[in-house]
């Protein structure tokens, strides 16, 4: 069986496009080779402002890996965090396994408009446990930002389900999403770095 991961790293935003795109070749190149991956696609998001400063960096340059892997070789993912760990120009990554993430992506029927802001939903509402249909089949990622800000405070924390009038399993989902987007810099933790 076929496992989809992706990649998710932030070079520092003082290296030249030379040493930015070696980094970003190396390591293209051991998943091929090391990990016998397949299909493995690289795109670079460029350079942002972090959410909150990593290693005395207020900017960081994203970077994006996707790739195969079978089961069998899903336990060399050790040797890439080894290798990503001892990059010193990498300030932070994330390996996520995304095969439900796809799944539940292909299953997804939704139109852009019929997604609407979800602080809308059950304003005046007396029973705020009805979760809308649509909101239920949503895929949530760690990079979408603007949704998962929605979903918390403006003191940075998490809105509980009796808050969000959501089912236990689509907040369990919101809180790793925020929590991963929050180890990658792209929420903050507090509201000091707001």
């Amino acid at each position: 069986m076929v496992q989809n991961y992706e990649l998710y790293f932030i070079l520092k935003p003082n290296l030249s496009p030379n040493i930015s795109h070696e980094i970003n070749e190396n390591f293209k190149n051991l998943i091929t080779s090391e990990l016998k991956a397949e299909g493995v696609s690289m795109s670079q998001e460029g350079l942002r402002k972090l959410a909150y400063p990593i290693k005395k960096e207020v900017n960081g340059f994203y970077c994006l890996i996707d790739f195969d892997l079978t089961l069998e070789n899903s336990n060399l993912l050790s040797k890439l965090e080894k290798a990503l760990n001892l990059e010193e120009n990498i300030m932070r990554f994330l390996i996520v396994n995304q095969t439900d993430f796809i799944k539940q992506s292909n299953k997804q029927q939704l139109k852009e408009s019929e997604v609407v802001n979800h602080r809308d939903l059950n304003k005046g509402k007396k029973n705020k446990k009805s979760l809308p249909e649509f909101l239920g089949m949503r895929v949530i990622d760690y990079k979408d930002v603007d949704f998962l800000n929605q979903f918390t405070s403006p003191y940075s924390k998490i809105f509980g389900k009796h808050r969000t009038g959501t089912t236990s399993k689509f907040q369990r989902k919101i809180s790793i999403a925020v929590k991963k987007a929050r180890h990658m810099a792209l929420m903050p933790f507090t509201p000091k770095h707001s």
